[in-house]
């Protein structure tokens, strides 16, 4: 808990880290019997796999609970949604999904994609919630 009350949940992304992890490994083993090979393919095949680990290690999936707004990592960087433009949260077991009013957006936490504990991220929502007024459905 911070010291403006607000409580932060991180969690891990996997997929794009695999996905580069996979396309650094690709590189490294399909251009290595090459003839006329620089050391540039060495070089791609490394760029990949060191992105993989930094997008993993540092560039964590967050979600900030305040008292009248949530704040999230999105991939353009981060977003804060008042309390007031938010239509519905739904809490399920595995995931909580934020529909929010003006375009319709939605922001989904899931335990097994971004690697939130869902337990403790699902009562400070039902807290939020209840405390803003916002619609909150269980599934």
């Amino acid at each position: 808990m911070q010291s403006d009350g607000s409580v932060t949940f991180k969690g891990r992304s996997w997929f794009l880290p695999m996905l580069l992890m996979a396309t650094g490994v690709f590189c490294l083993i399909s251009f290595r019997g090459l003839a006329g090979q620089g050391n540039l393919y060495w070089i791609t095949g490394a760029s990949y796999i060191f992105l993989a680990v930094l997008i993993y290690w540092v560039r964590r999936p967050f979600i900030k609970i305040g008292k009248n707004a949530l704040t999230s990592r999105r991939f353009g960087g981060d977003r804060t949604v008042e309390a007031s433009q938010i239509n519905e949260i739904t809490i399920g077991k595995d995931a909580v999904v934020v529909q929010i009013k003006p375009k319709g957006n939605r922001w989904v936490f899931t335990r097994v994609y971004n690697r939130f504990q869902m337990d403790e991220l699902n009562g400070k929502m039902k807290e939020f919630a209840a405390k803003n007024n916002v619609t909150l459905k269980e599934e």
